[in-house]
C-alpha cells in the first residue's frame, strides 16, 4: 500500500500516531469498532462531518463518534445556517467518501467539539476506509488549525 497522505502530514509535523488497520471497509463508527484489528478505546473514536451553508461554503466538524451535530449551534459558531453535506458533496469537497474523511488533510475551516478536547487520545478517519489514525489530542493543533466550539447535541 502507498503511504497515506494523512500519515505523511503527521510524519512531516513530527506527530506520533498509530495506524489502525481494519478488516473491512468502515463507513460508520460501528464499523470501526467491529472491524478494527487492534484494541481501540471506543470513547476516543471521532468522526469528521462536512457541513454546508446556502452559498456552497463547506465546513468540517470533528466530534466524538457517539455524538450528533446540533445544527443550530454549528450555524451560530460558523455564522451561517448549515446542514449536512450529501455523500456526493462530501466526495466533491474532500475527495473521499463519508467515513474516511481525515481532519488533518482538509482544506476548509475545522470546528472541534469541546468534548473531543477532554479525551487523552483521538482516533479518526485517515482518508482510506481500511485505516484509522490515532494521535494524542493535544497534538491535533500541531497539524491543523481549528476552533474549539460547542456543537454537539445535548444528551
Amino acid at each position: 500500500m502507498a503511504k497515506l497522505r494523512s500519515a505523511e502530514v503527521l510524519d512531516g509535523m513530527g506527530v506520533e500516531y498509530r495506524l489502525i488497520e481494519l478488516e473491512e471497509r468502515a463507513l460508520s463508527i460501528e464499523d470501526v469498532i467491529r472491524f478494527s484489528k487492534e484494541e481501540i478505546n471506543v470513547d476516543e473514536i471521532c468522526k469528521t462531518m462536512i457541513l454546508k451553508d446556502r452559498e456552497g461554503g463547506r465546513y468540517a466538524v470533528l466530534l466524538l463518534g457517539g455524538d450528533r451535530v446540533d445544527y443550530g449551534k454549528a450555524g451560530e459558531a460558523i455564522g451561517e445556517k448549515v446542514s449536512i453535506a450529501s455523500f456526493a458533496e462530501v466526495r466533491e469537497a474532500v475527495g473521499v467518501d463519508p467515513g474516511a474523511v481525515c481532519p488533518v488533510t482538509l482544506n476548509m475551516g475545522l470546528l472541534v467539539d469541546r468534548r473531543v478536547m477532554e479525551t487523552e487520545r483521538i482516533n479518526f478517519g485517515s482518508g482510506n476506509h481500511m485505516y484509522g489514525l490515532e494521535i494524542r489530542t493535544r497534538d491535533l493543533g500541531k497539524v491543523v488549525a481549528f476552533r474549539v466550539v460547542d456543537v454537539a447535541e445535548a444528551a
